[in-house]
Parts: structure tokens; C-alpha cells; sequence
């Protein structure tokens, strides 16, 4: 406790219900939200969220370690990505309705622009998902379905395994869904979306 008397937050008792406070959801039109409503929904909403089926869907606060593999990814991939693509973080890719938002994207250069939100499918030749405790379904099972669903050709999940960043890569097959193409722990060797031969750094801070 401190000085004063107060309790702090860790040590309230486990029948204490958890307090909230209200959100502005809005209200999807009929037929629900699209990608073109996101610039109007940014202004409404004090909150990181994606589009589901056209509804608002929030999204939860992401991890230190997360924030750190978003970040490494990042650097690594500039320093070897060819002057066509453009590696973007936290944009969307429009699938009408439904616009997801993977951590880190593999993008056309010619698609991207100053004021860019979402991209096209077809200008996303890789989506990253850093997996968090709050996204361990989504990440494994619902995003490989809407990124083959869409066409993109490469898709990663990267876990955490005891605060270690392991990468699972995948590669779009004719039929449209995804095959595995390698786990990596220390050292990420690909041939696509381009050639990609990086050391996997430890997740520190």
C-alpha cells in the first residue's frame, strides 16, 4: 500500500470487478463500413482497430516484445529490399468490407503514397503477423485465410518462444491456400517475395 493508504492496482482483490469506461463504437451503415470510410473512422475512433464483415472491431494494446519484433523486422527488411517494394507497418489491406491490418507488410512503391491507409492485395507481396496473447487466433487461423483468400503470395507468423523471435513462413499455392516453406530461429533464407538471407537478432531492450 502507500503512504496514504491507497491500494495499488496489483494488489486489489480478485472479486473487485474491473472498471471501464465508454467507447465510441459507430453505427455501420446498411451493408456496413468499408476501407473508403477509414479516413472518417480514424477521426472517430480514439483507438487502433480493423474492419471485420463491415464493423468496427478494436484491437487490443500489443506487447513490448511485439513492439520490439515489428521493429527489428522492419530495420532488417529495408536493408535488403529491392527499390520496387516498400516495407510498411500497421496499414491495411482493403478487402472491402473487411480490412485487416498486419504488422508489418511488403508493399508495390508504386502503390505507396504520403497519405497511404490501406493497400490493395495485389500490391502486398508479404504480411508479417507478430503473434500476442490477445491475437494467438486470429493470427494462426483467421489471417492466413483472409491473406489467401486475397492472393498474397507470402505470409509470416512469428511467435514468441521463451521471449526468442521464430519465424514461420508461408507461400501461396495455385489452389489458394498456404504451404509452409521453413521455420527459422537464427537465420530467416528465402527465396520470395525476394531474396532474403538475414540473421534472426535476439528481442532485447
Amino acid at each position: 500500500m502507500y503512504a496514504d493508504g491507497m491500494t495499488t492496482a496489483s494488489t486489489l482483490p480478485p472479486e473487485e470487478p474491473i472498471r471501464g469506461q465508454m467507447v465510441l463504437l459507430p453505427t455501420p451503415p446498411p451493408g456496413g463500413f468499408t476501407a473508403g470510410d477509414l479516413p472518417r473512422l480514424i477521426e472517430a475512433v480514439d483507438a487502433r482497430f480493423e474492419l471485420l464483415d463491415g464493423e468496427v472491431l478494436m484491437m487490443a494494446p500489443a506487447t513490448h516484445w511485439h513492439d520490439e519484433v515489428v521493429d527489428i523486422l522492419k530495420y532488417a527488411l529495408r536493408q535488403i529490399a529491392p527499390r520496387t517494394v516498400v516495407i510498411a507497418t500497421e496499414k491495411g489491406i482493403d478487402l472491402g468490407h473487411t480490412v485487416p491490418e498486419p504488422d508489418v507488410l511488403v508493399v508495390s512503391r508504386a502503390a505507396v503514397k504520403s497519405d497511404s491507409l490501406v493497400f490493395q492485395p495485389a500490391d502486398v507481396h508479404l504480411a508479417i503477423e507478430v503473434v500476442s496473447p490477445g491475437t494467438t487466433t486470429k493470427d494462426r487461423t483467421l489471417r492466413p485465410a483472409q491473406y489467401a483468400g486475397a492472393g498474397i503470395k507470402c505470409f509470416w507468423r512469428v511467435e514468441n518462444e521463451d521471449d526468442a523471435m521464430v519465424v514461420y513462413s508461408f507461400e501461396l499455392l495455385p489452389e489458394g491456400s498456404y504451404a509452409p516453406t521453413g521455420v527459422f530461429h537464427s537465420r530467416i533464407k528465402l527465396d520470395r517475395p525476394f531474396p532474403i538471407d538475414i540473421e534472426v537478432p535476439e528481442v532485447t531492450w
